[in-house]
């Protein structure tokens, strides 16, 4: 009776190691159907070879009485999807002239005041479109932000009703233009 009993058993493990191999086996070739014919995962590595690794580079000259000075991502400068980008937003935020030195470049407080009102708009737009944040450069008593977008219509939209709204902290304007071999930022790189 044990001898019949141990051979059951026996029996059971070799049905249930069986099948363990078996859903193994489908798991291994859903998994490498899957690699191979791109479902979910192809899409998360298309989304983030989207955007290139950030590469920052500061960025200053005197072209004329004023210098400027900004940060850009050089990693834009050999960027593969560029005609997939071609409307250039430039949002250009007007500083506060008490808060600025002789040259026209922003004080640390005014500083810090333009870039949190760049990153709260920047968040939103990210929202609305693929948007490519390509940097910002301080300049001539402003701070111009350059985006370049797959789709200006709903960030258009967007900045319309953020431009004169009550209680901004400062004052900005903008401009879309379509530019489809990125030449608005080409000396920045």
């Amino acid at each position: 009776m044990i001898h019949v009993q141990l051979v059951q058993i026996r029996e059971c493990k070799e049905v249930n190691q069986q099948k363990r191999n078996k859903k193994t086996l489908i798991i291994f070739i859903m998994g490498f159907l899957l690699t191979m014919f791109g479902c979910e995962r192809s899409d998360k590595k298309k989304i983030k070879n989207i955007f290139p690794t950030e590469s920052f580079s500061v960025v200053q000259a005197k072209p004329g009485d004023n210098p400027f000075i900004g940060s850009f991502n050089r990693a834009y400068k050999n960027y593969d999807n560029k005609s997939k980008y071609i409307w250039c937003l430039k949002i250009a935020i007007a500083l506060d002239l008490e808060n600025l030195y002789e040259n026209g470049l922003p004080n640390n407080e005014e500083s810090a005041i333009a870039n949190k009102l760049e990153d709260e708009l920047f968040a939103e737009i990210k929202k609305l479109a693929t948007a490519h944040y390509i940097g910002h450069l301080f300049y001539d008593t402003f701070l111009d932000i350059y985006i370049y977008l797959s789709e200006p219509e709903k960030v258009h939209q967007y900045l319309q009703t953020q431009i004169n709204r009550e209680g901004l902290i400062r004052g900005f304007s903008y401009e879309i233009n379509q530019d489809p071999k990125w030449k608005i930022v080409d000396g920045f790189f």
